[in-house]
């Protein structure tokens, strides 16, 4: 995935880049979200604080640049089969938020974006836009199949299933397994109320 805020042609070159990335995913896992400091960050990757600077305005600017090369982020393909096109979907976001790094920092994250909406947008745009657009080209192929309601709430059905996950991986400590994966696709999938009309010509 592209980076959030770096520019890899403003100096140094995408190799300094991706030291300085890996070196803030090390720092994050090894100390969490809130110990991690630019400091700490340019000490693990031989460079100096300078060197960040340059391509980054912050801290949050560089988590979420680091969080978002490991962020999937994938086309859902179309196999042909709503069941297992939403599974596939699923087990993305499960897989996202399995993530210690990710599901620990994401919060604190976006809360040291909020002061700073330019960066907001920016990070909303590259690290969660990209996701949801392509769940939700899924989720519109299966209306269109007829498999799933006309009025389905995209955007809807994708807080349900990031946020039940994310919940359930910060909160409850509950396991995300192949189990809650199947209930959330039913969840959709076992809605009643496909396009209007089909249940008459069923039952006619």
């Amino acid at each position: 995935m592209a980076s959030v805020f770096s520019s890899p042609q403003a100096a140094g070159g995408p190799r300094s880049l991706a030291k300085i990335l890996d070196a803030a995913r090390a720092v994050l896992s090894e100390h969490g979200y809130p110990a991690l400091t630019i400091e700490a960050v340019a000490a693990a990757a031989g460079v100096g604080k300078s060197t960040i600077y340059r391509w980054w305005p912050n801290k949050e600017a560089l988590v979420a640049d680091a969080l978002a090369e490991v962020f999937r982020a994938d086309d859902i393909p179309d196999l042909g089969d709503t069941h297992a096109e939403l599974r596939y979907a699923v087990d993305m976001t499960i897989d996202n938020y399995a993530n210690e790094d990710i599901a620990a920092s994401l919060p604190a994250l976006a809360a040291g974006l909020l002061p700073h909406p330019e960066l907001m947008t920016r990070f909303r745009e590259a690290f969660l836009f990209r996701k949801r657009e392509n769940i939700a080209v899924a989720l519109r192929r299966a209306v269109g199949r007829g498999d799933l309601p006309d009025d389905l709430d995209t955007d809807l059905v994708q807080d349900i299933w990031a946020g039940t996950i994310l919940y359930r991986r910060l909160m409850t400590g509950s396991s995300l397994d192949a189990d809650l994966a199947e209930h959330l696709v039913r969840l959709v999938t076992d809605t009643p109320g496909r396009r209007s009309g089909e249940s008459d010509r069923e039952s006619a």
